[in-house]
């Protein structure tokens, strides 16, 4: 499997509800990027919301998972808690009504009529308003232990990400082996002075359907101020194991599942 197809979400919200055409779930996005507090949801040069669907493809995915999905009794209309708030701290909510078209794909029993807040008269006849996603298991998992080794393969790296070095401009193998070693040595002495360098991003194994809390680190390979790429890092039971490399913007949006990165490498 291509290593960024493993850090999609599973997209269980297109198989449940109907989202609308692509312009009209466009202006829903855009609604909801100006409900919510502000933050970049666009990757450069584009303005289709993609962060913001992925975050919520990623949310539904957990709640879910989570059974914190609220469903009136007479299955009339469902809602869950995004995560996401207003200028003015309320929770926004995906609020869905019964998929009535005749053409409605198998599954689909659900059509996003649009994001209220509690307020809203529509949420009125829920009983309990549905809780935000939790992705908090072990806290520990969260910052980087200082106390364990690093190991990374780093051939199986260049090998199965050639073509993100490629993009940043690194063509000659050894070159990139160079400069990837020095960048995560240089990395782990700065994590182990600065543990909030290392994100948490919530990964889900497609083949097992288990979950766990990964940490992305920034690599400086060709600048000390920018960061090129990010170490996807999994924590075993005596040292961290380095899986793979992510683009900046990747590692953003699979951050974002959480929590709103906030440290200057993580920009985009």
């Amino acid at each position: 499997m291509e290593e960024s197809l493993k850090y999609q979400p599973e997209y269980n919200l297109l198989k449940d509800a109907y989202l609308g055409s692509r312009e009209v779930l466009q202006k829903k996005l855009l609604f909801l990027s100006n409900m919510a507090q502000e933050e970049k949801w666009d990757y450069k040069g584009t303005s289709d919301k993609q962060i913001l669907y992925n975050y919520l493809c990623y949310t539904y995915d957990r709640v879910k998972a989570e059974n914190k999905i609220e469903i009136l009794d007479d299955k009339s209309v469902m809602c869950f808690n995004t995560g996401l708030l207003t200028e003015h701290g309320a929770d926004i909510y995906a609020y869905f009504v019964k998929n009535t078209s005749p053409n409605k794909k198998e599954g689909q029993e659900w059509f996003l009529y649009g994001f209220k807040q509690r307020s809203d008269s529509e949420l009125r006849v829920f009983k309990h308003y549905p809780d935000i996603a939790d992705y908090f298991t072990t806290p520990a998992d969260f910052i980087y232990d200082k106390s364990m080794e690093l190991t990374i393969d780093y051939d199986h790296i260049i090998d199965d990400n050639y073509e993100r070095f490629f993009t940043i401009g690194l063509t000659d193998r050894y070159m990139i082996n160079a400069l990837l070693e020095n960048a995560v040595k240089k990395i782990v002495e700065k994590v182990k002075r600065n543990y909030k360098l290392a994100i948490p991003q919530y990964y889900t194994d497609k083949s097992t359907k288990q979950a766990k809390i990964q940490l992305l680190l920034p690599l400086f390979l060709q600048s000390k101020a920018v960061a090129d790429l990010a170490l996807v890092v999994d924590k075993g039971e005596y040292n961290y194991v380095g899986k793979t490399i992510l683009t900046i913007e990747w590692a953003y949006v699979n951050s974002r599942r959480i929590v709103k990165p906030d440290v200057e490498w993580l920009k985009i």
